[in-house]
């Protein structure tokens, strides 16, 4: 399937290569298949030691200093993860995870492996977690259709955002402190994006939305929206409802984006057992990563650009060293059915 460009009454971008290049760089290498490129680091973990990864299938969350294949530690008290898994450290280094089976979330302070508290007032379905630059704790409700907000270090909500908000699946914020919430409700998707610190609705996205379950931006502040009804990534326009591309070639069953250290953008598809990346001035089809793939669900970057797949397939977590489509470790010991990862201290 081709890239395709916005459909007609968005298209308000043709002039967008100029912009857009800033993601890939001025000339991104051209990708083999299974080789990844390389550049600046653009991943919030840098410099961060651990991997923690989230085990759906036994309800533990293990963490692996660097490389090493054992788990470190590893925390199965106040798991209870059922359909989806979500892990955020602050800059503190504790842990939250929500739990969407049993509506909580767990605090872990630094280093240990029991609760420091419990978050359960105001949840409903915990989806995705954020924090503000506050520290101030967002929680996308998808069971209640609304956006939980707690005081850093609170257990109940200061505030909840239900306005626009229907079946959220995603957060984010960008550089102006704005939220963007990604609404997954059929078949009226959309991202709402509201004021800093309020549950004011600043606009509506809406175009060629179709369940959106995951929100970025890149360095021009440009929102992609990785659409997993859709099966394609939305771009829109810095701090605007315009729509610059649509990228949907290799895109199938998608359950997760990142970019690398170079801005080339990076999508994991489930039922195609590919990691297909994107890149240059228009965010063109650059290859694919097949080796190792199995059953894949979600991707992260290290500080050194090394990329992590967890594959829920065969219980392992792949490893590819920077501009390498080959598999060159895998991490198994400890490995069930393996969902969110995040590195932390």
């Amino acid at each position: 399937m081709a890239d395709r460009m916005p459909l007609p009454g968005s298209i308000l971008g043709i002039a967008c290569a100029a912009v857009l290049a800033a993601c890939g760089g001025s000339q991104p290498p051209i990708l083999r298949p299974n080789a990844m490129p390389q550049g600046r680091e653009n991943t919030p973990n840098r410099a961060r030691p651990f991997l923690y990864v989230a085990n759906r299938g036994n309800n533990t969350i293990t963490l692996y200093r660097g490389r090493r294949e054992k788990p470190v530690r590893t925390i199965s008290n106040g798991v209870d993860f059922g359909n989806f898994s979500y892990l955020l450290l602050d800059k503190a280094g504790e842990l939250y995870s929500a739990n969407y089976e049993a509506n909580t979330i767990t605090v872990y302070a630094k280093g240990s492996v029991n609760p420091e508290r419990t978050i359960s007032d105001g949840l409903n379905g915990p989806r995705a977690l954020a924090l503000d630059a506050g520290g101030n704790l967002y929680v996308a409700n998808e069971g209640a259709s609304t956006v939980s907000v707690y005081a850093s270090g609170g257990s109940s909500p200061e505030r909840t955002i239900s306005d626009g908000v229907a079946t959220p699946t995603s957060l984010a914020f960008d550089d102006s402190g704005n939220l963007y919430v990604g609404n997954a409700s059929y078949p009226y998707s959309t991202v709402t994006v509201y004021a800093p610190g309020s549950g004011y609705i600043l606009r509506t996205l809406t175009s060629n939305l179709d369940g959106p379950n995951t929100l970025l931006f890149d360095k021009e502040q440009n929102l992609y929206v990785l659409n997993w009804s859709g099966q394609d990534v939305v771009i829109f326009a810095a701090g605007s409802s315009n729509v610059k591309r649509i990228i949907s070639r290799g895109i199938e069953g998608p359950t997760k984006m990142a970019f690398d250290r170079g801005g080339n953008l990076y999508v994991v598809n489930q039922p195609a057992n590919t990691i297909t990346i994107y890149g240059g001035p228009r965010m063109g089809y650059r290859g694919e990563i097949t080796d190792g793939i199995s059953n894949p669900y979600w991707l992260t970057f290290d500080a050194a650009g090394t990329l992590y797949v967890s594959n829920y397939g065969n219980n392992t977590i792949g490893i590819y060293a920077p501009g390498s489509g080959s598999e060159s470790e895998t991490i198994s010991d400890g490995i069930d059915t393996p969902a969110a990862m995040t590195f932390g201290s």
